[in-house]
């Protein structure tokens, strides 16, 4: 008897593990099959079909905070557009003039220098920029040293070091241009330039001493130094305002999308929703912002002259062309003013 009860265990022990098995291979049968095509990105879409607008965001800080602060306005403009947004970030400054270029964005939050190329040769729209409850909307570029660094004037950087950050008006074009002034890009004088990624590692750099310089934006450098009374820094040159991460868009983007974008961005500060947004942002409203606001950028890299070749960007790169196009432009007597 005992042998009998043990072969029946075994058949339903051995019938049971062979509906599992059956259950299991059906169930993988009916798992979604991948796309070979897996390296060829799909446009995103919402429930009604419409293409996500692509959005580039500047790498000027932390990358996940820039993320958490854009998300924010990501959402509130997708629910306002009635279409998914896709926010990109891209690895530098010179890569978000790329990607716009190339249509991997149809829109994107550019500091000045990236934004005045991107006006000049791409012929792109600004929108928008950013203003703070301060009524603050534009930056100026800083050459700055440690407040308890022997460096006092820019005379006394001969032969030291500084931080600074290619394709930005801050750290990159003003600085080369104050150099250049002063005789420090060249013999003995000349400087030692270190890149670096952001506005934010220009100031650790300087903060450890790293470097005896950096050149960076005044609004990163002011929040720096309010977010610890013990930090200071000598500022030994400042630059002209320029327009602060404004918004531009593709030329070729639907004129009606353009409308409604702008439209809702200006009206963000008339309602609950969307002031509750800008908090989060971190600015108070958007403003208005035109091609003109750009001006002082094209004014240094046409006096920068043939200083432009120590900028330390290859010649074949995107700037290099954006000069010698302005330049050109200037000579048909069209540099003050870009195409419409």
């Amino acid at each position: 008897m005992a042998v009998a009860r043990m072969r029946i265990s075994m058949v339903i022990l051995s019938c049971t593990l062979l509906v599992l098995i059956l259950l299991m291979l059906c169930w993988l049968s009916r798992e979604p099959k991948p796309d070979k095509q897996t390296d060829m990105p799909s446009p995103v879409r919402n429930v009604s079909g419409m293409v996500a607008l692509r959005i580039g965001i500047m790498p000027e800080r932390d990358v996940f905070e820039q993320r958490r602060r854009y998300h924010a306005l990501a959402d509130y403009l997708s629910e306002e557009l009635g279409r998914p947004i896709e926010l990109v970030t891209p690895s530098n400054y010179e890569q978000a003039f790329k990607d716009m270029a190339d249509g991997q964005t149809d829109a994107s939050f550019m500091g000045s220098m990236v934004g005045a190329m991107t006006l000049r040769q791409l012929d792109a729209r600004v929108l928008v920029k950013p203003e703070t409850a301060d009524g603050v909307s534009t930056y100026r570029g800083v050459i700055f040293v440690r407040e308890n660094s022997p460096i006092r004037s820019l005379e006394d950087l001969a032969g030291r070091s500084i931080a600074m950050i290619q394709t930005t008006t801050a750290g990159h074009l003003f600085p080369m241009y104050v150099l250049s002034e002063h005789g420090l890009l060249s013999g003995d004088k000349r400087v030692t330039i270190r890149w670096v990624g952001t506005h934010d590692q220009v100031i650790h750099q300087v903060q450890l001493g790293r470097v005896d310089a950096g050149a960076a934006k005044d609004l990163r450098i002011d929040a720096i130094e309010k977010a610890d009374p013990a930090i200071h820094y000598r500022r030994l040159a400042v630059g002209e305002p320029v327009p602060n991460n404004a918004l531009l868009v593709r030329r070729d983007l639907d004129v009606s999308l353009v409308k409604q974008l702008t439209s809702v961005l200006l009206d963000m500060d008339k309602n609950e929703a969307g002031l509750r947004v800008l908090s989060v942002f971190g600015i108070a409203r958007f403003q208005p912002c035109d091609r003109e606001e750009f001006q002082s950028v094209y004014d240094m890299i046409e006096k920068l002259g043939p200083d432009w070749n120590e900028i330390g960007v290859a010649p074949e790169s995107a700037l290099q062309s954006m000069r010698s196009d302005m330049l050109s432009a200037k000579e048909e007597g069209g540099f003050q003013h870009a195409a419409p």
